[in-house]
């Protein structure tokens, strides 16, 4: 069976974490887990890491963090920008810093939530991500870009 078959039969959304922070991973696991249509396929605590687990595992969405060790979120959107164009990398961050926000997005991130607002929206970030082209970012996001 062809890798386009394979990709285009799969009926969950396939999830890859990435943040140094374990606890927050095992979190962000459960409440992914806890939904019909996610599966977390791998997990990763810095930027080297990831993409070993990007090029492996071929996740729909990596959900990464912004400021992690050997090489930071911004450097892996890049990367996977680069090199991996059915991925979609969306940065999960305590940085609610609009030179961060933009920085990712520019660099090819489809969208940018902060942690302390993630529980209540990222289910539906990572859904609306996989199943449409288009970015995605909170409405506090929005402000933050809009107003500095």
């Amino acid at each position: 069976m062809s890798k386009e078959r394979i990709t285009r039969t799969r009926t969950k959304i396939r999830v890859l974490l990435v943040d140094d922070h374990v606890k927050l991973r095992a979190g962000v696991r459960r409440l992914l887990e806890a939904t019909r249509d996610m599966l977390v396929v791998g997990e990763a605590g810095d930027g080297i890491e990831a993409l070993e687990l990007v090029e492996r595992l071929e996740p729909d969405i990596v959900l990464l963090d912004v400021e992690m060790p050997r090489m930071n979120g911004l450097q892996v959107v890049q990367e996977i920008a680069a090199r991996h164009k059915n991925v979609k990398p969306l940065a999960l961050s305590a940085y609610d810093d609009r030179q961060y926000i933009l920085g990712m997005l520019d660099q090819g991130a489809v969208g940018y939530l902060i942690k302390d607002e993630a529980p209540e929206m990222l289910v539906e970030a990572i859904r609306e991500i996989s199943h449409s082209n288009r970015r995605w970012i909170s409405k506090r996001v929005q402000h933050l870009i809009e107003n500095g």
